[in-house]
């Protein structure tokens, strides 16, 4: 069995993050050491290191039925178990969403699954991963494969209910039965309405976490999963059958549920084109096979309007039995290793450049504020020393004027600081203006005012014009926030800007609030309510469950929106001027130094190389502090992705039931 190069990867992203954690953590200690930690600083750095721990790899398979998506999953990951870690026998799989990872909080294996009817509860999945006494757990002994393929067989159990209990679960798609003349007396619907599989496989163990969905119908009625756990994917792979191609159902799913998943991030999504083994024919030469196959694959590539090296053919089902019988030509025509190998190559690349755009770039953003504070200190005390050595032989008149000069400095800088609070005064306004605008209790009362409207207007078309009522009257809200910050951004450029102008200052200005990733959220979530405002399912869908679903998947994400914008917003209003604050601070203090030093030297000369002495030990530990700073920002910048030279080479090991 090949060890593709994910697991290898894989263990070098965990090396990088905790790296990057240390340094974090040392330039924590070092703001503490030199008094210069702030409340919110503090804070920006204990998300920055609790978004470490907490970080994953997710990666989410989708297919409609039938597709051997849950094979793939067994092919990629666990061929090393000896057998199909997942159910996966012809027909209908997986029939509820699946996530694989391993609980590193409490280190036990277990699957963990929530009944269907906790659909009818008000509370999002999210909620409910909290509470346990919800869940059915059972323990998985992995020591027995038996009894670990028994448990799981849970995620592929259904219930035959009454046409009438369908419909109160939000589980009848008319769609599925409309080659019948009337709606059925019964209806099959999964057992479980969410399962969580903890395995102590190696690469779950490093922080992998796959999300096995079902098909086109549990996405329809379960807005959760479209838009809370796959946005959170970092790849998307959408599994086809080379024998059938793109159907109808396929490029519904394709495109309502996976094409804008990740807006233009197209890297993380890839498309399997599995069982290539049905077109592998005895009567036609290898040479004919590629072609055809070929021809499938670009055929897929301008149905779905994708690049066409993102499409993988491959056959999973060859891929797994290869892997378990150790058959490496098998394995090889299943043609598996490119897949694989992207997976490694691209998708950690693009999770590592994730974390460097956000959490990297965050501390570093903070890690040059603090080099510029320091950096001017170190200068302010560069021309203290170049003024006290030139003082050496200069008459008392000179020194004098020296005195009289640096007065007049001091008196324009306070008139300055004097000025400069009165904008703090103007920023406070601008500041109400704009937490005004992102009035979390107005939007309370809008939505409460929407529910009451929609629970007393029972008509489809009543309810439908209501969710996009609330929903228009947020992107218009989101626009004022939008209007407003940047008025907001100005004024502090501003202040900013006087300073700079005035004194010289080389103060960098704090990374400025951007409200637009929230309004693309907002906008992204605002399609996805559109679709689920006009789907058949929820046209045919009993009107309380349509009304509860709708409130507890899209409108507690459009209220967490305004809430993570609310909660940066007010980080940044308390921390926007902090720099420049502790700037001002340290050259009031220099500049009383300054005045202190010509009238000491004034009135002794004595004095002046005890105190060109002390300010060369001060310029000399400063600067040990600016390096050491520097050093700090270069380890975490140091994030160059493995060349292919230093990627691992595939090996062959032994296999057989491994036990983990």
């Amino acid at each position: 069995m090949e060890d593709f190069r994910l697991e290898r990867q894989l263990q070098a992203y965990e090396q990088w993050k905790s790296s990057l954690y240390r340094t974090v953590g040392e330039y924590r200690a070092w703001l503490h050491k030199y008094k210069l930690a702030t409340e919110q600083g503090e804070r920006q750095i204990r998300d920055c290191l609790s978004a470490l721990e907490d970080d994953r790899l997710r990666i989410a398979f989708m297919a409609e039925f039938s597709r051997g998506k849950t094979e793939l999953i067994n092919a990629i990951f666990f061929s090393d178990f000896g057998r199909r870690l997942l159910p996966s026998t012809a027909g209908r799989t997986t029939m509820c969403p699946t996530e694989l990872f391993y609980d590193r909080d409490i280190e036990q294996s277990y699957l963990r699954v929530l009944p269907i009817e906790t659909r009818l509860q008000e509370t999002s999945l999210n909620d409910l991963k909290k509470d346990l006494d919800q869940w059915v757990t059972y323990p998985l002994d992995i020591d027995s494969a038996d009894q670990v393929e028994d448990c799981l067989r849970e995620v592929i159990k259904t219930r035959r209910v009454s046409l009438e209990e369908a419909v109160r679960l939000g589980m009848y798609d008319p769609e599925q039965h409309h080659h019948n003349d009337k709606p059925p007396q019964y209806v099959e619907i999964p057992k479980w309405c969410h399962a969580m599989i903890s395995f102590p496989h190696s690469l779950l163990k490093q922080g992998l976490t796959i999300l096995d969905t079902p098909g086109l119908n549990a996405l329809g009625s379960e807005p959760e999963l479209t838009l809370n756990m796959l946005p959170s994917a970092q790849a998307v792979i959408f599994v086809l059958a080379a024998d059938t191609g793109v159907t109808r159902t396929d490029l519904e799913m394709w495109q309502n549920h996976v094409k804008g998943y990740h807006g233009s991030r197209q890297r993380g999504l890839m498309v399997v084109l599995n069982k290539i083994d049905t077109l592998w024919d005895e009567l036609l030469d290898e040479g004919a096979i590629a072609r055809a196959i070929e021809t499938q694959r670009q055929s897929t590539a301008k149905i779905l309007g994708v690049d066409r090296n993102t499409i993988f053919p491959v056959s999973a089902q060859k891929a797994l039995l290869g892997k378990v019988k150790q058959d490496d030509e098998l394995t090889a025509r299943s043609a598996l290793a490119r897949l694989e190998n992207y997976l490694s190559d691209d998708i950690l690349n693009s999770r590592q450049q994730i974390l460097q755009d956000t959490i990297t770039a965050e501390i570093s953003g903070m890690l040059d504020g603090t080099r510029s504070i320091v950096s001017n200190k170190l200068n302010s005390i560069k021309t203290q020393l170049s003024e006290l050595r030139d003082l050496s032989g200069k008459s008392q008149d000179v020194i004098e004027h020296m005195i009289a000069r640096t007065r007049e400095e001091q008196a324009k800088y306070m008139n300055n600081v004097n000025s400069f609070q009165a904008s703090r005064k103007v920023l406070k306004g601008q500041a109400k203006t704009l937490r005004r605008a992102l009035d979390l209790k107005r939007l309370e009362q809008n939505i409460d005012e929407t529910r009451s409207k929609m629970e007393d207007n029972w008509t489809t078309v009543g309810l439908k014009g209501s969710m996009q009522g609330l929903f228009d009257q947020m992107r218009e809200d989101m626009q004022i926030v939008v209007d407003q910050s940047e008025q907001t951004r100005k004024l502090i450029r501003s202040i900013y800007r006087r300073f700079q102008n005035e004194h010289g200052f080389s103060v960098m200005q704090p990374k400025m609030f951007s409200i637009m990733r929230y309004r693309v959220e907002l906008e992204l979530l605002y399609q996805e309510a559109e679709i689920f405002r006009k789907s058949p399912v929820t046209a045919m869908t009993e009107k309380h469950f349509v009304v509860k679903r709708f409130f507890v998947a899209m409108v507690s994400k459009a209220k967490d929106i305004f809430f993570q914008a609310h909660k940066e917003i007010d980080a940044w209003l308390k921390t926007a001027l902090e720099p420049l604050i502790i700037q001002i601070k340290d050259h009031k203090e220099q500049m009383e130094q300054r005045l202190k030093d010509l009238q000491k030297v004034s009135h002794s000369r004595d004095t002046l190389d005890s105190r060109i002495e002390e300010l060369e030990r001060q310029h000399n530990a400063i600067a040990k502090q600016l390096t050491i700073l520097r050093n700090m920002h270069n380890t975490l910048n140091n994030t160059r992705p493995l060349t292919e030279e230093e990627r691992p080479r595939p090996r062959l090991v032994k296999t057989g039931n491994t036990r983990h």
